[in-house]
Formats: C-alpha cells, structure tokens, sequence
C-alpha cells in the first residue's frame, strides 16, 4: 500500500469537508474552536507539524499536531490519530507506519526532541499506536476525563449525580441569578466580566487577551456560552464557560469566588451549563481531566473530585512519550 504523508498546514486542507473524517469536528479542541483558539494562543511559540496520510491516493489517517520547544504534540496535549471512518485494520496499520516513520525522520532532521500521543485502544490489546510507540521505548501514562452522555436524558443524568450534589445544586437555583453570552446575546462587554473575574481570583493575568479575544468570538458566533451567577444583590461569585464542537460540548473555564466557598457556588451554575448544553443538541460533554491520586496539586485534586460527582463516566486514554534518543537506539520493527 503505497503511503504518502502530508504535512504542516496543508494536512488539514487534505481532510477538510470530507465526511470520512467528521470525527474530527466532534470535540471543540480539535475542530473549529482548536483552529480558532490555539494559534491565538500560542502565537509564534509552535509550528504546525500536522500530518495526514494518503494510502492509495486517499486519506486515511489525520493528526492534528504541533511542535513548540522541542516536543510533537497538540497544544499541551498528547496527539490524536484520526482514522477515516470504515478504513480496515490493515489500512490504519499501513497509515500508523508512515506516520511514526514520518515523527522518526522529523526526529533524525533535528526538528523535534520528543513525541507525545494519546492511544484510546491501549486500555486493552495493543493495536498499531501502542506497538508503535512502544518498538521506539516509549513510555506509557495513563490519562482520565470524566464524561456525561447528554442524549442520555436529565433522568439518567441526575441518578448518576452524586447525591450530596443534589441539595448543593437546588440551594445555587434558589439563591443565584444566571445570565449568559452566546450567540442570542454576544454581548463583548458582559464577557469581559469573566475576563476580570478571573484575574480577580487568580490574583494575576494567566491568559493572554487573544486567547480571550478567541473564546468570546466562538461563543459569540454559536460555539457553546458563558454561565454568569450573581446573587440577588448583583455581586458575580461564579462563571462557567462551556465551548462546543460538532457533538461534544467541552467544561472550558470555571471561575468561583473563593472567598464564599463555604456555599455551594460551582454546583448550579455547572449544571445548568450541562442542560443547556443538551438542549443545544450537543451528545455528550467532557468534564476534562481527572487526576490521578499523588499526581497533581492539592487543588487540581480538589477540582477533579468535584467534576467526578458529575461524571457519568470516567474514560480511560493511554499516552505514550519518547524521545528521539530512544526511537533512534530502540528496535522500531514492531
């Protein structure tokens, strides 16, 4: 099976509107949002280092990537292969091959020290991914996020909520007011509002304006809303900003006032950012990482107990890293 690998940013013109690759559009991080938000965010930190193969003269695979300080991956995450719908077991082999040889010969070149890419099958049997990157001595991590599967209903999203929450969420629906930016009300002044929330808890400036520019200009185009709660006397303690893409809708910011965390703030406005999210038609929404226990920061925990009393299910990736020291003295025969 002859395979020719395209690259940088002429490897997403190869799959764009080709219904094989839908999948690629399901989640805001690798469709339209992704495209839109990254490069304003990383500016001139990362070169595009994406990657489709052709086998037989039509796309297979595609791989949304990038290479910024020395390392292939996605902006701060592992890379993801995209296989064309219905392509067979021999053809995604055929299309893993060229790929990695693709990452091997950008390693021996000198453009990129290390890689980093998320194999959903490794939970199991190895399949291509994982034999792969495991002939170049990768190492191999294991990354949860929680989920909840919104065409499920309210009713079996509730049962599956841990049931302290239950309380939590009817005291915010008594004792906040919510409002929202999005497409109905792409108001750029009450966005800003989240904008200073944030800096206000966070006791700095983290983002940069771009990336706000960004986020406002997808919510405000249709792609997902901000959740803003006041209490009745107009004082903002929580907002919860929510990004879709083509089926999922992805949990992007949650800011609460810390001073007023002995009542329940990030509960409903959370929730009710899920059911809206339904009512968009979105099927399922990603909660984000669940940390590992001893693998993260005592508030990074904290935050992932609190997404997991949501989780309708929490989803098990494999991430395999390497450099390019070991994929040049490890056996790459499979």
């Amino acid at each position: 099976m002859p395979a020719v690998v395209i690259q940088g940013p002429e490897a997403y013109a190869a799959v764009a509107g080709n219904t094989a690759f839908r999948e690629v559009e399901d989640h805001p991080f690798y469709g339209g949002f992704g495209r839109l938000y990254y490069p304003a965010v990383t500016a001139d930190a990362v070169a595009d280092a994406s990657i489709t193969v052709l086998i037989d003269g039509a796309p297979a695979l595609y791989v949304p990537g990038a290479i910024g300080e020395g390392q292939l991956a996605y902006n701060g995450m592992a890379l993801r292969f995209f296989f064309a719908a219905g392509c067979d077991r021999s053809i995604r082999e055929a299309a893993v091959d060229a790929a990695f040889r693709h990452i091997d010969a950008q390693a021996a070149a000198g453009r990129l020290q290390r890689a980093w890419v998320r194999d959903e099958a490794a939970a199991g049997v190895l399949g291509p991914i994982g034999m792969a990157a495991l002939s170049r001595g990768a190492a191999i991590s294991i990354q949860l996020n929680g989920w909840i599967d919104l065409s499920a209903g309210e009713a079996a999203q509730r049962r599956e909520l841990r049931k302290s929450f239950r309380s939590l969420i009817n005291w915010g629906k008594a004792n906040m007011v919510l409002s929202y930016v999005n497409a109905a009300n792409p108001d750029p002044s009450a966005f800003a509002t989240l904008q200073a929330f944030h800096q206000k808890v966070a006791g700095r400036t983290t983002r940069t304006q771009a990336s706000w520019d960004a986020m406002f200009a997808w919510v405000a185009g249709g792609g997902g809303e901000l959740v803003l709660a006041h209490l009745p006397d107009g004082e903002l303690v929580a907002a919860t900003l929510v990004v879709d893409g083509r089926t999922e809708a992805y949990y992007a910011t949650g800011v609460y006032d810390r001073e007023r965390f002995e009542k329940p703030m990030a509960h409903w406005p959370l929730w009710n950012a899920i059911e809206r999210a339904r009512d968009r038609g979105l099927q399922r929404f990603d909660l984000g990482i669940i940390p590992l226990p001893g693998a993260a920061s005592a508030k990074e925990e904290a935050i992932g107990y609190f997404k997991r009393g949501f989780a309708m299910s929490i989803i098990a990736s494999a991430e395999w890293s390497w450099s390019a020291r070991q994929a040049r003295n490890g056996d790459q025969g499979g």
